[in-house]
């Protein structure tokens, strides 16, 4: 592919395209680079070494150290620094960094059980909802209240609280407000559950306590359908082997079936 070395003259040659015809219509970026034009090019230039207009001969580079020009070995082979890129800076892919990261880092660190609240990771049309909040307050309808309700209501005060001068007692002042707020969360479900066995309603076990219960059901069956095959397993091994004749068959097809069909089986 040729190499391109015009690419900061895109925006002279569209103008051109514009005024001989080629172009109906003007693309969108170029209102966007007529106000803010590249001012230097980055495109990476072949070196061209002509005869006599060098400053070096580059036969001399192949030498290595002064030692060795007296032995008079060649340099075959470059090295670590001979293969590093000159301009690297240029086209290095920079590191995005975020204070809403930096914060998430914190709050989560410091409340691993957040972890454990369930959350929506379904997005809807655009990935920037929480910024349609009004995060004057903490307490939104749009969401449930999470760590993100600190990291958005952090980055609020920081920049229109005058009271908050610096990020330290700004994340100070959303978590204690997310503190007050799940604290009252707290206080309203078990109010609420009071208040409903006071009218005569019976909670006979949580959501956990009951799936433990339906695990332990075909924990259960499993511990017994283990047990008689042990048994069955040690009774071989004492007799020595299978029996002959037709209870060997039996027995084989006894083997080929599963645990979970034998219990069918018998039920």
């Amino acid at each position: 592919m040729r190499i391109q070395t015009k690419a900061a003259g895109v925006l002279e040659r569209t103008s051109h395209y514009l005024k001989a015809g080629s172009l109906r219509e003007k693309p969108v970026w170029f209102n966007v680079v007529g106000s803010h034009p590249p001012n230097s090019d980055f495109t990476k230039k072949p070196k061209l070494l002509q005869n006599n207009l060098q400053s070096k001969d580059p036969q001399e580079s192949l030498y290595t150290a002064s030692a060795n020009l007296e032995t008079g070995h060649y340099k075959t082979r470059v090295n670590k620094q001979d293969r590093q890129h000159v301009h690297k800076t240029v086209t290095k892919i920079p590191k995005l960094e975020f204070l809403e990261d930096q914060l998430r880092d914190v709050f989560y660190h410091q409340h691993p059980w957040e972890f454990s609240r369930p959350k929506v990771l379904v997005e809807g049309n655009e990935a920037n909802e929480y910024q349609k909040c009004d995060w004057s307050h903490m307490l939104q309808l749009e969401k449930p209240l999470d760590g993100e309700s600190v990291v958005q209501r952090t980055l609020w005060l920081l920049k229109r609280d005058k009271s908050t001068t610096t990020l330290f007692e700004a994340y100070d002042k959303a978590r204690f407000e997310f503190y007050r707020l799940r604290m009252e969360e707290e206080m309203s479900s078990t109010v609420a559950r009071e208040e409903a066995q006071m009218l005569g309603t019976i909670f006979p076990t949580t959501n956990l306590s009951w799936g433990v219960e339906q695990e332990q059901k075909f924990a259960d069956v499993w511990a017994k359908a283990a047990a008689e095959q042990t048994q069955i397993f040690e009774a071989k091994s004492s007799s020595g082997g299978r029996a002959n004749g037709s209870m060997g068959g039996e027995n084989v097809a006894e083997e080929s079936k599963s645990v979970w069909e034998a219990q069918e089986e018998k039920k």
